[in-house]
C-alpha cells in the first residue's frame, strides 16, 4: 500500500491532500480540470516535488520533507502512462516496449507483453505507423514491463475517440487484471470510474473531498430523489459492468447509467414502466 501526504502551493492555488491506494486495486482519481490530479501522479512519480508531507510505498518513503528524502524518478517503483502516450518515434514498438524493462530485456518476454495487448504482428512497426489505441496499448505495456510498485494513468482515453475509448477501457481493465498492478489514474469521466475503478478519491481545489467505492462516492448510501420522471423502458445495453437504460416519458427520451448487477437485480426489461430518480444536489439550473 501507498501512503501520501502532500502539500504545495503555486499561482495562489494550494494541494493539500492525504491518502492511501491500496495494493492490487484500481483506484480512480476524480475531479473537475485544475483540481489537481495531475499534480498528484507528477509528485507520486518524483516528476514534480512537493512543499511538504511524504509519499511511502510500504517500509520504503519515496518522500519525506522532514527527513530530507526525495528519491529520483528512476529510484522510484513507478510506471506512467501519459496522455500523449510519450513513444519515443524512432523506436519500434519492440524496442519501445524494451526500454521500459528493468533488467535486460528477453525477445520472449517482448513478445508476450504485445501479444498481450493484442499487438502480435507490430513488433517492427513504428509509433508513426500505429492508431492512438495501438500507441495507447504500447504505452500501457512498456510501463507494465518495469513490474511497478504502481502505475500511474494520467487520463489515458482522452485523446480517443468513443468507440476506441470502450474497447480499450476493456482492454486495459484486463491487462491490469492480468498483471495485478497496483494502479492510479487521472479521470473526470463518472462512467469510467464505474467501469474500471474499486475505490475512487474525489479532489476539489487541491483538497479531497471524497473517498470509497464509485457507489459510496456518487449515490451515497440512500438516493434521495427529490426529482423523479416516470416512463417505459426503450432501451437496455449492456456490458459486464455497466448497462444504459433508455427510458420514454411523454415522447422525451432520457437515458442513465447502471450497475450491471443491478440491472438484473431488478430484472428490468424492455416495456417495464420505471420512476428515474434525480438527488436534487445533482440537478443543473440553466438561464435561458
Amino acid at each position: 500500500m501507498l501512503s501520501i501526504h502532500l502539500k504545495k502551493t503555486w499561482n495562489n492555488f494550494e494541494l493539500d491532500v492525504s491518502f492511501d491506494i491500496p495494493s492490487g486495486k484500481i483506484t480512480a482519481l476524480f475531479g473537475p480540470s485544475g483540481a489537481g490530479k495531475s499534480s498528484v501522479l507528477r509528485m507520486i512519480s518524483g516528476l514534480e516535488m512537493a512543499e511538504d508531507g511524504f509519499i511511502s510505498n510500504g517500509n520504503e518513503a519515496w518522500f519525506d520533507k522532514a527527513k530530507g528524502i526525495d528519491l529520483h524518478p528512476q529510484q522510484r517503483s513507478v510506471g506512467f502512462v501519459f496522455q500523449d502516450y510519450s513513444l519515443f518515434p524512432h523506436m519500434t514498438v519492440e524496442k519501445n516496449v524494451a526500454y521500459g524493462m528493468r533488467e535486460k530485456w528477453r525477445r520472449k518476454e517482448i513478445k508476450d507483453l504485445i501479444s498481450t495487448a493484442g499487438l502480435s504482428g507490430y513488433e517492427r512497426y513504428y509509433p508513426a505507423q500505429l492508431s492512438g489505441g495501438q500507441k495507447q496499448r504500447v504505452s500501457l505495456i512498456r510501463a507494465i514491463a518495469r513490474k511497478p510498485d504502481i502505475l500511474l494513468l494520467d487520463e489515458p482515453f482522452s485523446a480517443l475517440d468513443w468507440q476506441t475509448r470502450i474497447q480499450l477501457q476493456e482492454d486495459i481493465k484486463n491487462i491490469i487484471k492480468q498483471f495485478d498492478v497496483t494502479t492510479l489514474y487521472v479521470t473526470h469521466d463518472v462512467t469510467e470510474v464505474y467501469k474500471l475503478a474499486n475505490n475512487v478519491i474525489v479532489l476539489e481545489s487541491g483538497k479531497r473531498v471524497k473517498y470509497g467505492t464509485p457507489e459510496e462516492v456518487f449515490l451515497g448510501k440512500r438516493l434521495s430523489t427529490r426529482v423523479q420522471v416516470t416512463g417505459k423502458v426503450v432501451g437496455i445495453e449492456h456490458d459486464s459492468i455497466m448497462a444504459s437504460v433508455t427510458v420514454m416519458h411523454a415522447d422525451q427520451f432520457f437515458k442513465t447509467l447502471i450497475d450491471t448487477e443491478e440491472l438484473k437485480s431488478l430484472d428490468l426489461r424492455i416495456g417495464n414502466d420505471v420512476i428515474i430518480g434525480v438527488k436534487s444536489s445533482d440537478v443543473i439550473l440553466f438561464k435561458i
